[in-house]
């Protein structure tokens, strides 16, 4: 089809965006901001149930809270309600007063706040359902993507809320609607005032990786000794790495710092922004360069996620942000359309099952493993070595491998999903 730059500059603007904390909890912080917003005295609070789909429940089980020590929805539907800002969306949680958390936590303390898991959920889904000691009602439902309120209602007896069947939404008709060469060239020419926004998020994600390389036994400052005693270089590959795996280390332990996200995710965008400036960084690629690689890298993570879904049993930051960041770094150097697809199928045809257990500190190992593999596929591809179109379930187009990666995620790993669910429930219960 004919590029349309307006729409892929908008679709880059609205899945582009900062977030302060990890995007599970921080999603349901904002509905219940919205919730807060309507509420004059956090007295009148008597009940608080909030209702999630079971893949962000798994992910915002044990990761930190930006600026705090608790963990778990409960605290983040407590900080939302609290604070009130909902203007701020996905940095709702970026400043945590004292007081504020003081408040938050008598609200969990005095158990007013419960968290159930939506059955046979296929899609993202966030209710946040408020009863008043004066019997008034306060519902907010988010669907699909972790800013996007879709109904606030205010009365006296209120229904929950059914999620419903995903549909065809509009955003994924229209990344889906183009083809790799359309992407290509796109990237290609688009004028870069467009796109010079990206360089915020290289900005904002190495502020994070900067903290995380301050972390004393960290994994940051463990790659730092490496290359130190000679063990690894410091190249491409391991700069790569390195600056995932901190950042997102710093991001997952409860860091204040926002995050540049991509494709609703803040370690998504991690992946993608960090892999491409460390490879750029090495080979001293040129500041338009870097930015033409992110906005590819960037859009081809959109149009995965638009196959494998906002949340899945796999780690999106494998076989999403990793296949992203690996066609960029391809791109930067300068790679034929062949060889960025070829680049592609050596990342789906070898870290496809990477599973996704929740958000977590460890997630900076997946980081690590997930930005080494993209720059190490990239230039396989280059030498023209590729895992072969009919291995398993490659495909010999573009849009089939993606269509069969999205099947595999959605349809095939619904069971895997439960099964790491009901494993992480029985550890969560063990720790309290």
């Amino acid at each position: 089809m004919a590029t349309d730059y307006y729409e892929l500059v908008g679709i880059l603007k609205r899945e582009v965006v900062p977030a302060t904390g990890c995007t599970e909890p921080i999603a349901v912080a904002y509905a219940a901001s919205v919730a807060g917003a309507k509420i004059k005295d956090l007295s009148m609070i008597k009940a608080v149930e909030v209702c999630v789909d079971a893949a962000l429940f798994k992910n915002g089980l044990r990761v930190g809270i930006p600026g705090i020590k608790k963990r778990g929805l409960e605290i983040a539907a407590a900080l939302g309600l609290v604070i009130a800002t909902p203007d701020k969306e996905l940095r709702v949680l970026e400043t945590i007063e004292p007081e504020q958390n003081q408040k938050a936590e008598a609200l969990v303390e005095k158990e007013l706040i419960s968290v159930c898991i939506k059955g046979n959920c296929s899609r993202l889904f966030v209710e946040i359902f408020v009863t008043l000691t004066d019997g008034r009602q306060i519902k907010v439902m988010a669907v699909d993507r972790h800013n996007n309120i879709v109904k606030v209602e205010e009365g006296i007896n209120l229904t929950h809320e059914e999620p419903g069947a995903v549909d065809e939404q509009a955003h994924k008709k229209l990344i889906q609607a183009y083809d790799l060469k359309d992407l290509l060239d796109f990237s290609n020419t688009v004028p870069v005032d467009e796109i010079r926004f990206l360089q915020e998020g290289v900005e904002k994600n190495m502020m994070l990786a900067k903290e995380g390389l301050s972390f004393d036994g960290g994994i940051g400052q463990a790659y730092q000794k490496i290359v130190e005693e000679g063990i690894l270089n410091d190249q491409m590959v391991t700069k790569a790495e390195m600056l995932c795996a901190a950042a997102s280390e710093a991001r997952m332990s409860g860091s204040t710092l926002p995050a540049m996200s991509s494709a609703g995710s803040g370690n998504h965008g991690i992946t993608v922004f960090l892999t491409i400036a460390g490879v750029a960084e090495s080979t001293e690629a040129s500041p338009e360069a870097m930015l033409r690689a992110l906005a590819f890298s960037n859009l081809i993570t959109v149009y995965i996620k638009s196959f494998t879904g906002t949340l899945s049993a796999m780690c999106g930051c494998g076989v999403a942000a990793g296949i992203g960041a690996c066609a960029g770094v391809s791109y930067m150097m300068g790679a034929s359309e062949s060889q960025i697809f070829k680049s592609m199928l050596n990342m789906v045809g070898s870290i496809t099952g990477l599973i996704c257990d929740g958000g977590k500190e460890g997630c900076a190992y997946k980081l690590a493993l997930s930005a080494s593999w993209a720059v190490k596929a990239a230039l396989l591809a280059q030498k023209g070595v590729a895992v072969h179109e009919d291995n398993g379930i490659l495909a010999f187009s573009f849009r089939q491998l993606f269509e069969n990666l999205g099947y595999l995620c959605n349809t095939g790993l619904a069971g895997a999903n439960n099964s790491i669910l009901d494993i992480m429930e029985r550890q969560y219960k063990k720790v309290g």
